[in-house]
């Protein structure tokens, strides 16, 4: 039996000077600073009893230091490890402080949780030990199904713990389980501008239901959790959603404005001064090896067949410092990727595709700067993969990131391998990528910071030789619920001159009733991040939005509504008109977390300077149009077993019409079994031609525990005339230690030749 141990309290470029005389940014800032924008208001507690729950509200004392003010709880030092399997009958248990005063943020915001919970913290010179005690009174109802690690839990209970090791206020680790012990972690960046699901971290946990409700024991090493000897105090927040009731509870911050994200309204965990960080030190190698056909050679002509082997260092972790990680990876294989959706883009501009790989989601937020999924400065899918997805091997790569006092700090470099001889129009030259970040953290809430990218290496034959970006960015929180942003960058590439300046200024303004946001973007015609992502180049961009946001209480089954007005007008860099769009929609939020989305007006005026090929031999021609496309969706309840999803949205296209037809059929009979299927059907009617698009996507999973995993992934594009199947199995053999078994199939007419791989990749991590 666990004792416990007795405690004694304890390279920057210069920008041309044109951007001097763009006044827009200044103008725009002192309406932004205007009274009109100020926050004048405070999130009013809601009476009980509204929303008709019919549970009544928990009785019970509350937890130590939880008076008004900053809460507090004490974790208690033992000296024996406690053995996670979910029981929590460990003496000790009983002997620490618990956390205990929930107070709901959905669907009574303030009044008491209708259930119990019970959370208390433990360490040794190990770990860190959560035990969560979840109360139900009908334990029979209890939603748990999710047996994948880093599943999004949309149709579980869950527990979820915040801790902010730096005491910064900003950034968090965040831990999840639910009833099963399926485990969720991330790493929470400014607030939950970044939450980067693809962490994950080595630590254990174990859950049991019983007649009383579920219980959950959690171990995190102590060599995942970054933070400084001696500190007084963490930030620890704790979160438990019943998902049959559509009920959200937090121990702090439970306002509706605030949430669990919001860092800077945690509580406290005390006791830390006496936990002893443990340096970080964490190997991963891999070997692999498959058979591949049909994929063509990237670097030289033809395609690929034949047996492949390789080996290499997944990731190396090394802790320099308290708050300063460095990681390695060696060619690096990401063969166990998720395979990217299929899209069928009928607009003019690129399609963003998120990242997947490991090493790079890895501290992910660290390196985030412009706007996402539009105008990044950094965009990682840019390094060791083609513009079609496909993978150029990485020799090597190394990051730094962390905290250094008020600065954090982010360094990645990254050597991808030649391939080929580029003077015959299919190598790839080797490229050098270099990315540093640095942000400093100023007043309550709020930054500055500067970012620097350099490609060294040409791309092709006579080409460029490097291309350079660098910016600097701010984010101040004036107040609890008003926000200022803003960017400028630059790029460098030999040959290239004239505007090369993208910049961004915008302010937000939100309570529980109501979201003002405004936005003036510029990117100029030659601007060029190579090693980043642009939707669209020459634009000034003008955005506005209101939205209001009331909880009618005369509408029977309705928890919130949202109206919303926005404007987005776009000019080209002589100020006329390219595209302007205004919509009007409304949303309804159900209490069984069912969802109506209408949008009665969506008007769009596009200007066509030159023809646009939407479809092989289909050409729009020049000119101005515009057309209206309203559309309605529905949403039925994520806490039940079937889930339905539908939309359409008709109207005028261009100079004629377009129909899209979707839906989604998602059935979980139990925790191993999931079916999941959607399509989306196009058909458009113009006078240059008609044309009709399908893309289906059906998985299924089949689970046999949280450590044997299989899925299957088909998906069916008729406009790109493919179809894709992915079949995936997983046994994680021990804590971030894997075993995948993949199988690939691309086919269809629209590709030169089929392909066709299969892979075996086994992991193992080495945590001293």
């Amino acid at each position: 039996m666990p004792r416990i141990a007795s405690s004694v309290p304890t390279a920057i470029m210069g920008f041309p000077e044109n951007i001097k005389r763009n006044r827009a940014f200044a103008a725009l800032l002192i309406v932004l600073g205007s009274p009109a924008f100020t926050d004048r208001t405070t999130p009013a507690q809601e009476p009980a009893g509204h929303d008709n729950v019919q549970a009544p509200a928990a009785i019970y004392p509350p937890s130590p230091s939880q008076e008004e003010g900053t809460r507090r709880i004490r974790v208690l030092r033992v000296t024996e490890p406690i053995k996670i399997d979910g029981k929590l009958d460990e003496i000790v248990w009983s002997q620490a402080e618990a956390v205990t005063d929930f107070r709901q943020q959905e669907p009574n915001e303030g009044t008491l949780a209708t259930e119990k919970t019970e959370v208390r913290l433990l360490f040794d010179e190990k770990n860190l030990y959560i035990g969560i005690h979840a109360f139900d009174s009908e334990p029979a109802h209890i939603n748990a199904r999710e047996l994948v690690r880093d599943a999004s839990f949309s149709n579980d209970d869950k527990v979820e713990i915040l801790l902010d090791t730096y005491h910064d206020r900003r950034n968090a680790f965040r831990f999840a389980v639910n009833p099963l012990g399926t485990q969720q972690d991330a790493l929470i960046t400014d607030e939950g501008r970044d939450v980067n699901l693809s962490w994950d971290a080595p630590w254990v946990s174990a859950g049991r239901i019983d007649e009383g409700g579920w219980t959950v024991e959690i171990a995190i090493p102590l060599t995942t959790l970054r933070f400084i000897e001696g500190e007084t105090a963490w930030g620890l927040n704790i979160a438990r959603i019943i998902r049959r009731k559509s009920e959200e509870d937090l121990w702090s911050s439970w306002q509706r404005s605030f949430g669990l994200e919001r860092v800077s309204q945690a509580g406290e965990l005390t006791g830390v001064e006496e936990i002893k960080r443990r340096r970080l030190v964490e190997i991963k190698p891999y070997a692999s090896g498959g058979w591949r056909e049909g994929a063509p050679l990237i670097g030289q002509p033809g395609f690929d067949v034949g047996v492949q082997a390789k080996v290499g260092l997944e990731v190396a972790k090394i802790g320099i410092t308290p708050s300063l990680t460095a990681e390695f990876t060696a060619n690096p294989d990401f063969g166990q990727a998720e395979v990217d959706s299929q899209v069928v883009n009928l607009s003019r501009f690129s399609v963003f595709f998120p990242e997947k790989r490991d090493f790079f989601l890895e501290n992910a937020g660290v390196f985030l700067f412009g706007r996402t999924e539009a105008n990044q400065l950094f965009f990682t899918r840019r390094i060791g993969l083609t513009d079609n997805g496909a993978p150029v091997p990485i020799d090597y790569g190394a990051k730094l990131t962390g905290k250094i006092g008020p600065y954090n700090v982010g360094v990645l470099q990254v050597q991808t391998r030649k391939l080929g001889n580029s003077s015959s129009g299919f190598g790839i030259p080797r490229q050098h990528f270099t990315v540093a970040r640095i942000k400093r953290d100023i007043l309550k809430r709020s930054f500055i910071g500067a970012m620097f990218v350099n490609r060294q290496g040409a791309i092709s034959s006579g080409g460029p030789r490097y291309n350079r970006g660098a910016g600097i960015d701010a984010e101040f929180n004036l107040t609890d619920h008003y926000q200022i942003k803003a960017f400028v960058m630059g790029t460098a590439t030999p040959g290239v001159r004239s505007s090369f300046i993208s910049g961004r200024i915008d302010s937000r303004f939100e309570n529980n009733l109501w979201r003002f946001i405004t936005v003036y973007e510029d990117i100029g015609s030659n601007f060029n991040p190579e090693v980043g992502f642009v939707e669209r180049n020459g634009i000034h961009q003008y955005f506005g939005q209101v939205a209001y946001k009331p909880r009618p209480r005369f509408i029977p089954h309705v928890r919130e509504m949202e109206f919303e007005t926005q404007i987005e007008y776009y000019t080209d860099r002589r100020g006329k008109l390219a595209t302007k769009q205004i919509e009007l929609s409304w949303d309804t939020q159900f209490k069984n977390s069912s969802n109506l989305f209408v949008r009665p007006i969506e008007n769009v005026t596009d200007v066509l300077n030159t023809p646009f090929e939407i479809r092989r031999g289909i050409i729009i021609p020049p000119g101005t149009y515009n057309f209206n496309r309203p559309q309605a969706s529905f949403t039925s309840d994520s806490s039940k077993r079937l889930i339905l999803t539908g939309r359409y949205k008709w109207g005028g296209f261009y100079s004629g019409k377009r129909d899209e037809i979707s839906g989604g059929i998602t059935f979980r009979p139990n925790e191993h079994l999931l079916f999941d299927f959607t399509d989306r059907f196009n058909n458009v009617r113009l006078p240059q031609g008609n044309f009709t698009t399908n893309l289906f996507a059906g998985r299924v999973n089949y689970n046999f525990s949280r450590q044997l995993l299989t899925s299957a992934l088909l998906q069916v594009n008729s406009a790109a005339r493919i179809s894709t199947i992915n079949v995936r199995f997983r046994y994680i053999y021990r804590p971030n230690s894997d075993l995948f078994i993949i199988y690939n199939q691309t086919t269809g007419v629209g590709l030169e030749r089929p392909s066709y791989s299969f892979q075996i990749k086994l992991t193992r991590d080495f945590t001293f």
